[in-house]
């Protein structure tokens, strides 16, 4: 028989794959974190022709409550500016009982973001108990609109899949 403990284990420091995550941490803050594979950073310093390290990292937030987010129609985008060796970080003074995704990306030189990843959407709790008759789920706007017979419903960021995070 093996003896294998606890302490012979350790977590790795990276999974070598392209991910960003969100968590809820209360009702106006968030928790991003964030891993990008060699490849992606290989392949992104080859199109900017410069050295990934050199590229300033942005965290773009997006408001998305109650929109059909198709990647150009939030309600409201904040763009937070990373420090070069960040792989996490805490998003302070968002909005209660709204619904946000992010993308990892970098400037150019001329200042125009290019995204590298998309996190998943998470919805802040309220910050204050549900009033009587108040629905506990609000409904999307979309969702209420009848639509024609031959209308194909669009998949969920599909205008965005190239670079989703997994």
């Amino acid at each position: 028989m093996h003896d294998h403990r606890l302490e012979d284990y350790e977590t790795p420091s990276a999974y070598r794959k392209d991910r960003l995550r969100l968590l809820v941490r209360d009702a106006r803050t968030l928790h991003a974190y964030w891993e990008v594979s060699d490849r992606r950073k290989w392949l992104t310093a080859q199109h900017f022709e410069c050295d990934y390290g050199q590229l300033p990292k942005v965290l773009r937030m997006y408001d998305v409550t109650y929109v059909l987010f198709n990647g150009h129609n939030a309600n409201r985008v904040i763009d937070i500016d990373l420090t070069p060796e960040a792989d996490n970080w805490y998003i302070n003074g968002l909005d209660a009982d709204a619904v946000y995704t992010a993308d990892l990306g970098v400037y150019t030189w001329e200042r125009q973001f290019v995204p590298l990843l998309r996190s998943n959407v998470v919805q802040t709790p309220r910050d204050c108990p549900a009033g009587w008759g108040r629905p506990l789920v609000p409904v999307v706007a979309e969702a209420s609109v009848p639509h024609p017979k031959a209308y194909i419903p669009p998949y969920a960021l599909e205008h965005f899949a190239p670079y989703r995070s997994t």
